[in-house]
């Protein structure tokens, strides 16, 4: 993959040009779509808080059903106002939540994932839309292999030496950097996934060339966006990809470890999958993250 699209920003992506009239309708566009989406979603979750709660209270004080009242016994007085109280404190927070708060957008920066099951939960917790199911499912994956391959790793270090060796240590700390690699590109696909605006792109893919009557600027207006969500795409794809061939790496590593009874000292430097390892951190570290 190329280093360009390993240090692309999120800000390089969305970066517009000042008095470019054509990405101004495209930025008004994407936005009227998102709140049009954002607002029926609310209604819906409005529409069913409200209604379960009337619903909820129906039952238990419905005569037939449960039959909660205030001429009862203390107990059954005290319950009834504990129901009363708690819906209307679940309708004033669940209506004033859904109509002034606002979903933010977190990116991530490094420090809020810290195991693989970290990432395997962020992953899943990422909505399927159509868009990127297939590199989450991918990415997932990725990650149990990794896991896999470090165990293995570790196995077969420690048969063949002892953590205070200097060979160890090596060792460790390059399949740790490639680790760091790996896990840095889960993170950048996270990120990517999140920027992505699924209504708007599933808007754009509808539109024919045939069907468009819009004039000649809005008309490259939508194909310049197209082409964003797809650099979107292709990044996210390009990510997943390079994850592959880091396991690959660290499959060939696996093997020509299991050989050391066949190499001496001098021989460890020399070997294939070490060199393509060492090559591999010296080429990332000048990567932004």
């Amino acid at each position: 993959m190329q280093s360009d699209v390993l240090g692309a920003e999120v800000e390089e992506i969305l970066l517009t040009k000042r008095g470019d009239n054509s990405r101004m309708m495209i930025v008004s566009a994407k936005t009227n779509v998102k709140e049009d989406t954002l607002v029926k979603n609310r209604i819906w979750k409005l529409i069913a808080l409200n209604l379960g709660i009337a619903v909820l209270n129906i039952i238990l004080f419905a005569s037939g059903l449960v039959g909660l009242n205030f001429t009862g016994s203390i107990f059954q007085t005290a319950l009834a106002i504990t129901v009363i109280v708690m819906s209307l404190i679940a309708f004033g927070y669940g209506n004033y939540t859904l109509l002034f708060s606002e979903r933010k957008m977190q990116l991530l920066r490094g420090t809020e994932l810290t195991e693989p099951k970290d990432y395997v939960q962020a992953l899943q917790d990422m909505d399927l839309n159509g868009v990127f199911d297939a590199d989450i499912h991918t990415a997932t994956e990725q990650i149990g292999r990794m896991q896999d391959k470090d165990k293995a790793l570790n196995i077969i270090l420690a048969q063949f030496f002892t953590p205070q060796e200097m060979t160890f240590t090596r060792f460790q700390s390059a399949i740790n950097a490639v680790q760091a690699i790996f896990y840095n590109n889960v993170k950048k696909m996270l990120n990517r996934m999140t920027i992505f605006d699924y209504a708007d792109y599933r808007k754009l893919k509808k539109i024919s060339s045939a069907s468009d009557k819009e004039d000649d600027e809005t008309a490259e207006a939508v194909e310049a966006q197209k082409r964003i969500y797809q650099e979107h795409i292709d990044y996210v794809h390009d990510l997943v990809k390079m994850n592959e061939s880091v396991l690959v790496k660290m499959d060939a590593l696996l093997l020509e470890l299991s050989k050391l009874d066949d190499v001496d000292e001098q021989g460890l430097e020399k070997m294939a999958a070490v060199q393509e390892i060492n090559d591999l951190i010296e080429q990332t570290k000048y990567y932004k993250t």
